[in-house]
């Protein structure tokens, strides 16, 4: 019952972390906050070492000065070229455009630097557009490219296009870009120097999206992850040109005002040069440092995983702890996240943030709601069985109680009117209703007194039990105390004329011992209450009263838990009904304190004859019956243990006898 109970508890923290979960999933899967993503992936890029023989020639505010005006004439770019030809480089990326002639000689200078040098590599511009299926093509007409005699002279020619994400920021560039017909294909600027140096990967092994675009393993800031060399200094040979020797050389724009610039994950506010860009992408090419994103169903996965985890560790951890976890669980996504990315997977840390961040405001609200209901729940289930302040204490900490089932020790009280049928049948409705209502109100409110828990009326009949919903570790002396009390109360309402010329006598039956004790019923009416043996044994010592002539019988279980606080008189070893395992009963006299010297005698005296009963010495017990009965003769446990002793001399017991009666009805 417990297990079913508490797995029924967590099923709704656990709905609200995976409906987070689902969530955040969905939306991930739509791209919401794709921008916010990749922002934070911004952040996992760390300075590397980048392909060595890659050497970017700036055409910066330098050269501009110390050259002259943009554009330079063509013959200048040509000596550049031939010059970097001279001092070996392996290929020449010369990331300028000649859209219209400047002259013949200035052009024909150009176009004859480049057949002689036969490794350079021209750029071209697409005017690209997104398909239906999301990807890009061009128009072939809008082409922006060098005139016919310069592009004739380049070695190849590719895209220059980086068309930036959303944000504004460049991180994926289309490898390659058919026409709208589908027949013609430009590769990009960076593969094709690749492939004109015999390093380019294939194509099919290079991890792309669904638009064609490559993720740049950018290596470092704008500026500081390449080597380069003003191109003034080379024209005017004021550089050592041997670091060119076998060199992968980019020649581009650094220059501000020629805004030819973007803004990269690896900016930090500073825009950086498009030929930097083409560079870092080759070097991505060359080094084969791909960052491929995690597949959308792992993420997925995970996203529906962090909610279910929220889910449950809520509930089942306490707040403080819980909340540490959770940001033990984001740092090490975090972490995870960082060090896939320097093994080239790139993992989202966007969403997985808000699943564990929502995740855990929506279940705390749940768990919350789901407590202030449990709250209101419990007071209106438990003012009907304990006193307010009991009710009061359940709810600083609900998590105390166990309804669904919980085994334990406990105190049982049984109460009853006697002669109640008789009186009931001699008194008017609206009498009997109303004596009964002041006797069960005034029984009630001793029973709250002592922190007891009213079970149910049963007609005249009172049930309750001590140790349950809270722990009370003196429950027996609780239970027998309220017993006690109940007496004098009666007495005293008795005296007072409470009932009108009834004078009400009831018998108390208590036990204590293992019980069940949980909401007991059907899903229209259930009951907080206890079953088990231990319960059966207390209704039949309260039927006992009357046998014994006493008001009150408590078990041996119950008088050992008792620790000397109330006078007891031990009455009997019986075997009630249904049982045949005998049990020692006792009168519960008063509370030790206020116990008088006469009952104190009363009960050394009949012990010291029950016990000449139970060794069989009957004329001695009968004896100490006699002598007992002139000191007292009203005590009818007394007269009820004469007679015994009479029987039994009259039949003696059994061989093996040892002291039981056996009671054969209730």
């Amino acid at each position: 019952m417990r297990e079913r109970t508490e797995h029924k508890n967590l099923r709704r923290p656990l709905a609200v972390g995976i409906g987070v979960g689902v969530f955040g999933a969905l939306a991930f899967a739509s791209g919401i906050l794709g921008s916010w993503s990749d922002r934070a992936t911004d952040r996992f890029f760390l300075e590397r070492t980048p392909d060595p023989s890659i050497v970017i020639v700036a055409i910066d505010d330098a050269s501009i000065t110390r050259i002259g005006r943009w554009p330079w004439d063509r013959r200048v770019h040509g000596d550049l070229i031939r010059k970097l030809h001279r001092a070996g480089a392996a290929v020449i990326g010369y990331d300028v455009n000649f859209p219209e002639p400047q002259d013949a000689q200035n052009d024909n200078a150009l176009a004859a630097a480049m057949i002689d040098a036969g490794n350079v590599v021209l750029p071209v511009e697409l005017p690209l557009k997104r398909t239906s299926g999301g990807g890009f093509s061009y128009a072939p007409d809008g082409v922006l490219k060098s005139i016919t005699t310069i592009l004739n002279a380049a070695a190849r020619a590719g895209h220059t296009n980086t068309p930036p994400d959303d944000d504004g920021v460049v991180r994926r560039v289309p490898l390659r870009v058919a026409d709208s017909s589908g027949e013609n294909i430009v590769s990009a600027f960076a593969y094709e120097i690749a492939q004109f140096v015999n390093r380019a990967p294939d194509m099919s092994t290079i991890p792309s999206d669904g638009a064609g675009r490559i993720l740049a393993n950018y290596p470092g800031e704008p500026g500081a992850a390449f080597p380069r060399v003003s191109a003034a200094d080379i024209l005017l040979d004021n550089t050592d040109l041997s670091i060119f020797k076998n060199s992968i050389v980019l020649v581009g724009s650094t220059a501000p005002n020629l805004h030819d610039e973007q803004i990269t994950p690896v900016s930090l506010g500073a825009p950086m040069p498009g030929v930097e860009i083409h560079a870092s992408l080759l070097d991505t090419l060359l080094s084969r440092r791909w960052l491929v994103p995690a597949p959308g169903w792992a993420t997925a996965l995970l996203l529906l995983a962090l909610g279910a985890f929220m889910g449950l560790l809520i509930p089942l951890v306490r707040a403080r702890w819980s909340a540490l976890l959770s940001v033990a669980m984001w740092a090490a996504i975090l972490i995870t996240a960082f060090v896939a990315f320097d093994r080239g997977f790139v993992i989202d840390v966007v969403w997985p943030t808000f699943v564990l961040g929502a995740g855990y405001a929506m279940v705390t609200l749940e768990r919350r709601m789901a407590a202030e209901q449990e709250k209101r729940e419990l007071r209106g289930v438990f003012s009907r069985y304990v006193t307010p302040s009991v009710v009061d204490s359940i709810l600083k900490d609900p998590a105390k109680l166990k309804l669904g089932g919980d085994r334990r020790r406990m105190t049982i009280f049984f109460s009853d009117i006697r002669g109640f049928t008789s009186i009931s049948e001699s008194m008017d409705a609206e009498t009997l209703v109303e004596y009964l209502n002041r006797y069960l109100e005034r029984m009630t409110d001793i029973v709250f007194s002592t922190e007891g828990t009213l079970d149910k009326y049963i007609g005249d009949a009172v049930m309750a039990f001590w140790n349950a919903p809270l722990d009370q570790a003196d429950h027996a002396l609780r239970g027998v105390t309220a017993a006690l009390r109940m007496r004098e109360a009666l007495d005293a309402m008795n005296t007072e004329g409470a009932f009108g010329d009834l004078k009400l006598r009831v018998g108390m039956g208590l036990n204590t011992g293992e019980v069940i004790v949980g909401n007991i019923g059907g899903k229209i009416h259930t009951d907080y209450t206890v079953i088990g043996d231990a319960v059966n044994l207390a209704s039949r010592l309260e039927g006992l009263t009357k046998e014994y002539g006493v008001s009150t019988i408590i078990t041996e279980a119950t008088a050992d838990d008792l620790d000397g606080a109330i006078l007891l008189r031990k009455l009997d070893k019986v075997a009630v009904k249904g049982k045949t395992e005998p049990v020692t009963i006792f009168e519960a006299v008063a509370e030790s304190p206020k116990a008088t010297k006469k009952q104190k005698t009363l009960a050394a005296s009949f012990e010291a004859a029950l016990d000449l009963y139970f060794s069989k010495r009957f004329r001695e017990a009968s004896s100490a019956c006699d002598d007992l009965l002139r000191s007292f003769p009203d005590d009818a446990p007394s007269f009820l243990l004469r007679a015994r002793t009479q029987h039994f001399l009259q039949e003696p017991p059994a061989d093996g006898w040892d002291g039981t009666w056996v009671y054969t009805k209730k």
